[in-house]
């Protein structure tokens, strides 16, 4: 993000503050209390996450060729790679044999032995050794490749297909937003690892906690309210994504100081809500992503929270804080955030009401239902 819009971004932030407003949608909306708990719904929304590009981490992750790691997406296990020549390749994590995970975790390796029976693998997906080939001839693999799947570094970001014939264009899933996140780098700052949270919570819901900052001086009033403003949000939406900016607490103190003199950094957070299952937090010291996938069943969710850092993590006391940011950050998300929306679900799923009001102070949540409602209707 260029210099000139940060300025213009903060001048609409501290407008909004000064006049205890908040950016506002043209009426109220209402979604049914269904969109949470129908098991047909449910599995419209798995549908959908699954045919859309899938956000799985930071290139920062793969820093060198023979670099791998292990995601998790939508209950599959998948082995990313950066092979000899730089590029990044994504599989199935499942042996060819009998479906063991061939690789664990993230490191440097040039090969993965599967633990079940040691059939091997280079890093492009290769079957380079089968102890006992005598028992497998030619004909009985159909393949000897591991299956792979579409894959991308774009924008600072891991991308993935969940389809292996799917063409993954996440140039034009992004759309005018690609240069604006890879502008921040986040994505190329160290990795600071994953924490998970399995929810007894539908996905939407959980993704509506990050949609708007209205309960900030209720829910967080000893956490995030220190620092943020409540119910103030400048909100810009694009396509099927949108972009909030948080005003922090000391935003109103640029009052009396001269535009050329702003470091807008210092005064708001940016949340990027990327269609259908992503949230990005970038602050001056932190880039945080939120994978969040709809489950089982339409009351449980996985979110993947992750957290990359500027900082030279290299000295332990710059690895520690960070981490204490991360910890932190990790904490109230899910012990003031989540466990909230607990009660939220049961009260969902109990019928005691048919449906849920979004105010005009809401625009974040109303595009999100919007979008997702869009998304789901066109895959009947």
């Amino acid at each position: 993000m260029d210099h000139d819009q940060l300025i213009d971004l903060t001048r609409r932030a501290l407008k909004l503050a000064r006049d205890k407003t908040t950016d506002l949608a043209p009426a109220p909306h209402r979604v049914g209390a269904r969109e949470y708990t129908s098991s047909e719904r449910h599995a419209r929304d798995r549908a959908m996450v699954m045919s859309s590009p899938q956000l799985v981490g930071y290139v920062s992750e793969l820093p060198r060729p023979g670099a791998y790691c292990t995601k998790t997406v939508m209950g599959r296990s998948i082995l990313l790679t950066r092979t000899s020549d730089g590029s990044v390749k994504a599989f199935d994590n499942v042996c060819l044999h009998r479906q063991a995970q061939v690789a664990s975790g993230c490191g440097v390796a040039k090969r993965f032995t599967c633990p079940y029976h040691a059939w091997t693998y280079d890093n492009a997906g290769r079957l380079v050794a089968v102890p006992g080939r005598e028992g497998f001839p030619e004909t009985t693999l159909k393949s000897d490749h591991l299956t792979e799947l579409p894959a991308a570094e774009f924008a600072g970001f891991l991308w993935i297909a969940l389809d292996p014939g799917a063409t993954l264009d996440v140039a034009a899933h992004l759309g005018p937003l690609a240069d604006e996140l890879d502008s921040w780098g986040i994505g190329r700052w160290s990795p600071l690892g994953e924490k998970v949270l399995d929810s007894p919570i539908n996905w939407k819901l959980a993704i509506d906690t990050f949609a708007e900052n209205y309960h900030f001086a209720t829910v967080h009033e000893k956490t995030f309210a220190t620092i943020a403003r409540s119910n103030c949000t400048v909100f810009d939406a694009y396509g099927p994504h949108h972009r909030l900016i948080f005003p922090l607490n000391t935003i109103l103190d640029l009052e009396n100081v001269p535009e050329d003199q702003w470091i807008p950094f210092n005064n708001f957070v940016v949340i990027y809500a990327l269609f259908p299952n992503i949230v990005i937090s970038v602050t001056m010291a932190n880039g945080e992503l939120f994978r969040v996938y709809p489950s089982d069943r339409a009351g449980r969710s996985i979110t993947v929270h992750q957290n990359s850092t500027p900082l030279d993590i290299a000295d332990e006391s710059v690895a520690a804080g960070a981490q204490a940011v991360f910890e932190y950050a990790h904490a109230t998300v899910r012990d003031e955030d989540y466990r909230l929306v607990e009660k939220l679900q049961e009260n969902l799923e109990s019928g005691a009401r048919e449906q849920l009001l979004f105010g005009r102070n809401e625009p974040g949540l109303q595009h999100r239902h919007i979008e997702w409602q869009r998304a789901v209707d066109s895959l009947r």
